[in-house]
Formats: C-alpha cells, sequence, structure tokens
C-alpha cells in the first residue's frame, strides 16, 4: 500500500509539475541557409488551473525566455474548463519575450471564451491569435554564419494557424491563401491530425501541434490508447504525416485525471535547418 500511495502521489504532485525542456533539430524544405538555426519555444496546452496556477505557469514563462528564441508558438488549449480564467492565463503569457513575436492557435478547451474576444484579449498582450489565417515574419535577428545583411530583407517565413479541428472549422488551405509562394512555411494546430488535411500544393515543411499531452500515462512506455483520442498515429514528438513533418508536444499542463506518468510535461525548443 506505501508503495502504491508512493506512486499516485508521485503521478499528481510530482511529475505533472516536473517540465521537461527538450530539444529539437528538424530540417525544413526550402528554408534558406541564412535562416539555419531559426528558432521557435513550442507550448501548448497549458491548462491553467488549480494545478497549473499562476506561480506554475510564471516558472514556465521564466524557463521559456531563456531559451533564446527567435519566435514563440502557443498551440492551445490555454484553459480547461472556467473561461473566466483565459484573461489570468493572458496575463502571465504576456511577460514572454521573443523579436519576432508570440503567435497562437486557439484549442478545444478554449472553445468556452468568444474568439474575438480572445483575439482582443491576445491582441491587448502582444499575442498575435492566428484563426485560419497567416503572417510573413522577417526575421530581426541574425541567426546563422551564412546571415547577409543585404539579403535579410529578402528572407522570411510564412507563420499559419488554424482554428480548432474539434470546435472550430480548421481550414489550412484558407490559412495560407495568399501567402507567398517562395517562402518555407510553419503551421500552427491545436490538433495534430490537421496533419491528415494538408495537401502538396499547400507547401508546408512543419506543422507544430498538442492537444494529446504526449499520452498523458504512460505505463511501460506505451500510451493509454483512451488518452489520446483512440488512435496512435499523432501522439509525440516528430511524426512523418501524409504531406509534412508534424512535431507534437507533450505540454505543459494536464487535464481530466491531472495526472502524468512516465510523460513529463515539456517545453519544446524547435531549431529549423534547410532540408
Amino acid at each position: 500500500m506505501k508503495g502504491l500511495g508512493a506512486g499516485i502521489g508521485y503521478a499528481t504532485l510530482v511529475e505533472p509539475l516536473w517540465r521537461e525542456i527538450t530539444q529539437i533539430h528538424i530540417p525544413v524544405a526550402g528554408l534558406p541557409r541564412e535562416l539555419d538555426g531559426y528558432t521557435i519555444v513550442h507550448l501548448t496546452d497549458i491548462h491553467h488551473n488549480a494545478v497549473a496556477g499562476r506561480r506554475y505557469l510564471e516558472r514556465v514563462v521564466s524557463e521559456a525566455n531563456g531559451l533564446d528564441a527567435d519566435m514563440i508558438a502557443l498551440t492551445g488549449d490555454f484553459i480547461t474548463h472556467d473561461p473566466g480564467r483565459m484573461e489570468a492565463c493572458l496575463d502571465v503569457l504576456a511577460n514572454l519575450r521573443a523579436p519576432d513575436g508570440l503567435f497562437a492557435t486557439r484549442g478545444n478547451h478554449d472553445v468556452g471564451v468568444d474568439p474575438e474576444r480572445m483575439r482582443a484579449m491576445c491582441r491587448e498582450r502582444g499575442i498575435d491569435l492566428l484563426n485560419n489565417e497567416h503572417r510573413v515574419v522577417r526575421p530581426g535577428r541574425e541567426r546563422s554564419s551564412h546571415w547577409r545583411e543585404s539579403a535579410a530583407p529578402g528572407h522570411g517565413l510564412v507563420i499559419a494557424g488554424v482554428e480548432d479541428l474539434w470546435t472550430g472549422h480548421a481550414q489550412p488551405g484558407r490559412a495560407l491563401a495568399g501567402a507567398p509562394r517562395d517562402l518555407p512555411r510553419v503551421l500552427l494546430s491545436h490538433n495534430p491530425a490537421v496533419a491528415d488535411l494538408l495537401t502538396p500544393c499547400m507547401g508546408v515543411g512543419l506543422q507544430l501541434s498538442g492537444h494529446t499531452h504526449g499520452g498523458q500515462v504512460r505505463p511501460f512506455r506505451r500510451s493509454i490508447r483512451a488518452f489520446t483520442d483512440g488512435t496512435n498515429k499523432y501522439v509525440s514528438g516528430l511524426v512523418e504525416g501524409p504531406h509534412a513533418r508534424v512535431y507534437i508536444s507533450r505540454g505543459v499542463g494536464s487535464s481530466a485525471l491531472r495526472v502524468r506518468w512516465n510523460c513529463r510535461p515539456e517545453i519544446a525548443r524547435v531549431v529549423l535547418h534547410p532540408g
């Protein structure tokens, strides 16, 4: 019984708060050598609640700010069930810092907040919420030994974001409509299954997602299907989708059962390379 109690205590009080910083190097088709080493810090599934409270979130922000990111991507599920927590969550996230900006998408748990109201709340805090739309980002600092000052104005990348697949209308084609064809494309989507909606002509080089919490509970290092929406296709880490690579973060919070086992919360540092 003591062992069982210790295991429950670890899974509910220790691992859900024991963050891991992961670094992944990903080749992106069409990325110019001037952007070799471009870095995106990816935060997802914050689930601001009684467990992932303000103090916890402040630590997440502090750690993320120490990772020398060019850009920060926030891919949804800022809250769990209480829409009243959204503003407090965004207040803390407003302290994130990256020279090329903070970009976000909504998750299925964010549906309780009106999308336009959430967009306004994000805008007030310097976060660009992307609802089936894109932005062209021109890097603001040197990231590579190949950098040429004369070439800098002509280089950049497209950051697109879609609505949640379950509770919104995820439309990657609409999100990328009108985007420059000569720039590499990164797609933000809360739900990784949006990768199945991509087509070759969309030209997405990388998709960043969350949603699954990496399985959240993984006895014997294997995910329980109930924690991954019944599928093991897109669960955690770097996955080859039909037409784009997908990086699925385990997220920094937890929902439903506030428990993690063999699946620590994750802050992902994604480093892009030509490929």
